[in-house]
């Protein structure tokens, strides 16, 4: 004698309605509440089927909750699909976590490799096995939360590792490049002091390419290289600047055949020596460090000859000596 039928005889000899009797005045919405649970089951099957447990496993608790809901009376229908449903789910579940396991010793001897990798010193490798790792530990269904739990924190203390070693070789290879950057700097200070102006140009274009690798995260570095960096670049440039306007110069006296000199109309003669002269005491005092009283000259020997390309070029220098 199965339940229904047990059921069904002691609500008789008690006088109570029985189920067959409900079910022969076919109670409309209980009707639709047993059969609304039939695409579950099936949808269940589908995933299990498709392997996909976590959306399997939705469906089974939305099975168990119509069940509570039911309190105490008995539902054959429900009990029969759960009863179906748990065996399909001991099987996948069987499956699924022998599967689980494979893929978690596999992490884990991924992981060894990649700390000998790093011990050995190379740097890509850990990195590609790490992105490996993560795609397998992605894999694992989310049911088993446990076992999931405990190998990601085995995969966060590789990762902590191998970022660790990551940013120490990174903080290397900064201090380097930054030692480097700043070798450069008092080579050009070097050739600057000594007028060599072609060296000190080619060091500067180099150490600039240098400078622009040092990466985000090392302001406090590039800052202060930077700013010595500045004074050169501003240096150099006003060089640059003054070199071209003599070669502007040198260009108009070979078209007009003369030195500018002596093409000076007679009555300019002397505002023309004039000129010359500051020219010259301007020079004297920028040797001797007198930046002002050049600056003063050379203002004055500009407004004797407007067009002086030597005086432009020689009042452009002093602005950055002074």
């Amino acid at each position: 004698m199965d339940i229904d039928e047990f059921l069904d005889r002691e609500l008789s000899d008690l006088g109570l309605q029985t189920d067959k009797a409900e079910k022969e005045q076919i109670d409309l919405p209980a009707f639709k509440e047993n059969t609304a649970s039939s695409p579950l089951l099936e949808g269940i099957k589908v995933s299990l089927d498709r392997g996909n447990l976590e959306l399997a496993e939705q469906s089974y608790e939305q099975l168990w909750r119509m069940l509570v809901e039911q309190k105490l009376k008995w539902n054959s229908e429900l009990y029969e699909q759960l009863s179906s449903v748990s065996r399909q789910f001991a099987g996948a579940l069987n499956y699924a976590y022998s599967d689980m396991k494979r893929k978690a010793g596999h992490v884990y001897e991924l992981i060894s490799r990649a700390r000998a990798a790093l011990k050995e010193g190379k740097k890509d490798a850990p990195f590609k096995i790490y992105s490996e790792i993560e795609e397998i530990t992605s894999s694992i269904p989310g049911i088993f939360f446990e076992e999931k739990k405990i190998l990601q924190e085995q995969v966060m203390d590789f990762y902590k590792e191998l970022k660790g070693t990551t940013d120490n070789e990174l903080v290397k290879r900064v201090s380097a490049l930054v030692a480097e950057i700043s070798q450069l700097i008092d080579r050009i200070n070097m050739h600057l002091g000594s007028n060599d102006m072609t060296n000190a140009i080619l060091n500067y274009n180099k150490c600039t390419e240098l400078f622009s690798q040092v990466p985000e995260g090392f302001l406090k570095h590039k800052n202060q290289a930077g700013m010595r960096l500045l004074d050169i670049y501003k240096t150099l440039s006003i060089y640059n600047e003054i070199s071209s306007l003599q070669r502007q110069l040198g260009t108009r006296q070979s078209a007009q055949g003369q030195p500018e000199s002596r093409r000076q109309p007679t009555e300019s003669n002397s505002k023309f020596h004039l000129a010359r002269a500051k020219k010259e005491r301007a020079k004297r005092n920028m040797e001797k460090g007198f930046y002002n009283e050049a600056s003063k000259d050379i203002q004055e020997a500009l407004q004797l000859e407007p067009d002086d390309a030597e005086a432009k070029a020689m009042h452009a220098q002093i602005k950055t000596l002074q």
